[in-house]
């Protein structure tokens, strides 16, 4: 939550030195980008614990209980998107109170639906890596897809000032679409067509994989 609230300020006290000082414009746009780089984070950190899990030979012990596997995996996606909403909510109030955005009470409540709807694409991703990775890969791996998510995706520089080749990359990327997607959202308009097919393609490809890596993997048991 800290870091992104901090970024939030730094980048808009930055462009304030500039001539012509910053925009409203930019600073809700700042602003949006990091509450994305917030919820990338937090929904990449809360799911990969399933690696860690696995190791300690819980998944195992969960295994062998009455709770059904399904139950299981619920928790795992409502804890997910649960952490979410913190970043978001905690940058949405940096960006009132310290970097003067002001969006109407509409907006504001749309912009953080939007972005937290939208974390459901990373909570996915987070499961995939944490059934895919071994537990002591899992923590870097986590830092690794989230510096790449938010440098290519233009969390931390506009994509507008991107050669070619890096802008079709970053249109590749979840992370762009849902920047994208908070962007309308801060201007009081609805999610672009194309950031809504991307982000509803990426949950069911990220959770299919998922599921197959689940399927393959062994599962230790408790240690004693």
């Amino acid at each position: 939550m800290l870091l992104p609230a901090a970024s939030t300020v730094f980048f808009t006290q930055v462009f304030a030195g500039t001539p012509g000082g910053v925009s409203p414009e930019q600073a809700a746009a700042t602003m949006v980008a990091m509450m994305a780089h917030g919820a990338v984070g937090a929904a990449l950190g809360a799911t990969v614990r399933l690696s860690f899990d696995r190791a300690s030979g819980w998944l195992r012990q969960l295994r062998v209980t009455p709770v059904p596997q399904t139950s299981v995996v619920a928790v795992d996606v409502a804890v997910g998107m649960l952490l979410t909403l913190p970043p978001l909510v905690v940058v949405a109030l940096t960006g009132r109170f310290l970097t003067g955005v002001r969006l109407a009470p509409g907006e504001w409540a749309g912009l953080v639906g939007v972005l937290w709807l939208g974390s459901a694409v990373f909570v996915a991703l987070g499961l995939l890596l944490g059934w895919a990775l071994e537990e002591r890969a899992a923590g870097g791996a986590v830092g690794i897809v989230g510096t790449v998510l938010a440098a290519l995706g233009g969390l931390w520089v506009p994509v507008e000032l991107f050669p070619s080749g890096l802008r079709a990359v970053a249109h590749g990327l979840p992370s762009y679409w849902y920047a994208e997607a908070g962007h309308a959202a801060a201007a009081g308009r609805l999610p672009p067509a194309a950031a809504v097919a991307a982000l509803t393609a990426f949950v069911p490809a990220f959770g299919a994989l998922a599921a197959v890596v689940a399927r393959r993997r062994s599962l230790p048991a408790v240690a004693g």
